[in-house]
């Protein structure tokens, strides 16, 4: 039996990139799958793509920053299934790219607004569905060097993705008593728009990030199935143990996550910590 057979799944920005790829991805596994995106035509050509495999699937165009659009969509959904199983939150932009203190602030504010409150208001349209059935999923994106390095001339995209896995961590603790895991993807440097758009930057990303994404653009890049591969371990029964982590696609071995079960049960490791000359240790 394909492993997601049944379940209802949400999947934001679904219709280009990573989120095009979960998808598909799922609807192979028999899942019911619900995507959106801002464009109507990128999401009515993955939707029909999808349909003419026999699969399930039904595509919107929408805003995620719209809360109100987003609690319309969710609950549309929920009259007519009955259920939210899984809430995956693709959607996202690169933004203003550059120095800082030269970017355009509504730009830099919007990237925060879709990145980051995008998220949250799908994650607040779901939250009350899962809670009354008492189980759910919710997968985020977090990305831009979250938890490792850095990359300068990218401040609104870094610190929207921050906040992701900030609130991913909170929300695991909130929503833990009523078996519902909230967890946080790192797909690595998938070659999606949002290189074509460094790409098209220029100088503004700096030199070495510039020449890395030439490379990244000629060699291929990092599989967007990988992220799909950890998307679907985290929708299944297999990974109920695990919330509130952040985890790379490309470099956790989460297929072995069992063996250190207990280490992730009691925190720090795939989470949101400063580390300095002595190990953290979380005071329960």
């Amino acid at each position: 039996m394909p492993k997601m057979q049944g379940k209802v799944v949400l999947i934001t920005g679904g219709s280009l990139g990573i989120g095009q790829c979960i998808a598909k991805t799922f609807a192979k596994e028999g899942a019911r799958v619900f995507i959106c995106s801002r464009t109507s035509a990128d999401v009515n050509y993955i939707t029909k793509a999808i349909q003419e495999e026999n699969e399930f699937c039904e595509g919107l165009s929408m805003d995620v920053t719209d809360s109100g659009q987003v609690k319309a969509w969710v609950e549309d959904i929920y009259q007519r299934l009955k259920r939210v199983d899984l809430l995956i939150n693709c959607a996202g932009i690169y933004g203003p790219i550059g120095p800082m203190e030269t970017l355009d602030p509504k730009e830099w504010k919007n990237t925060v607004e879709i990145n980051l409150f995008g998220t949250v208001n799908c994650i607040r349209a779901v939250v009350p569905i899962m809670k009354k059935q008492r189980a759910g999923k919710i997968i985020n994106f977090s990305g831009g060097g979250v938890g490792g390095v850095l990359n300068p001339n990218f401040s609104a995209y870094i610190a929207s993705k921050a906040g992701v896995g900030a609130i991913t961590e909170v929300l695991a603790r909130e929503l833990k008593d009523f078996n519902i895991q909230v967890n946080a993807i790192a797909p690595g440097a998938v070659n999606t728009r949002f290189l074509d758009r460094v790409l098209e930057a220029g100088s503004n990303p700096g030199k070495e990030f510039y020449e890395r994404s030439l490379r990244q653009k000629e060699e291929g890049g990092t599989p967007p199935e990988l992220a799909a591969k950890l998307a679907l371990f985290l929708a299944s029964e297999d990974s109920n143990f695990i919330t509130g982590k952040i985890i790379s696609a490309k470099w956790d071995p989460f297929h072995q996550a069992k063996e250190f079960r207990e280490e992730l049960e009691k925190g720090g490791l795939w989470n949101l910590r400063r580390i300095d000359r002595m190990k953290f240790y979380e005071k329960t």
